[in-house]
């Protein structure tokens, strides 16, 4: 009988400090989805910007933050009633104001700077070893103060070249760093 209340509190113990154990894999996987739910919605609303070629009847371009692909021709909007024409030239109007007096994160037209893809790649080459995307960002905001870089349009640039196999990610326990894909190496799927 002895044996037999051992052996019952071991097996109790044991499945306790599974059971704690999955809690926490568990309570990861959830602050997980979050984040990846956050980063999708931040790459699907940074789409959507760049499919926006042109604003108002001037033509006048909205600053984007990747690299500008060339098109065969104006895209015309879909037609649209009355209520939804007026709408539309409201935020036309006050994104247009918004970009005018914001700074961009990316250099004006006419410049020949570097792209904000091609900055992020570059620090994180010349770093060697995986950054975190505030580190990235406080290291171009310090290197390029006039361009007015954000954590959020870094974090998104990050993702989409993770995604696209230019930089990797990795996770040491709750924080997430990444780190430039080498020249010689081959571009790896993205892991979670």
């Amino acid at each position: 009988m002895a044996e037999d209340l051992t052996r019952n509190a071991e097996e109790q113990e044991r499945l306790s400090s599974e059971v704690a154990a999955l809690q926490e894999k568990l309570e990861t996987l959830r602050h997980d989805q979050a984040l990846l739910i956050t980063m999708q919605q931040a790459l699907d609303s940074a789409e959507k910007a760049d499919d926006t070629v042109s604003v108002g009847s001037a033509g006048a371009s909205l600053p984007r933050q990747t690299t500008p692909v060339p098109r065969s021709g104006k895209e015309t909007p879909a037609p649209q009633d009355g209520k939804e024409k007026a709408s539309r030239a409201r935020k036309t109007t006050s994104k247009t104001k918004s970009a005018a007096t914001a700074p961009s994160s990316r250099a004006p037209k006419g410049d020949t700077g570097p792209t904000l893809r091609d900055l992020v790649v570059g620090h994180l080459s010349q770093e060697g070893e995986p950054r975190s995307a505030l580190d990235v960002t406080d290291a171009l905001t310090g290197a390029h103060p006039d361009r007015g870089i954000k954590i959020t349009v870094v974090r998104s640039t990050l993702e989409a070249m993770v995604a696209k196999g230019h930089v990797r990610r990795s996770k040491q326990g709750k924080s997430v760093f990444y780190s430039a894909v080498s020249a010689t190496a081959e571009p790896q799927p993205a892991t979670v």
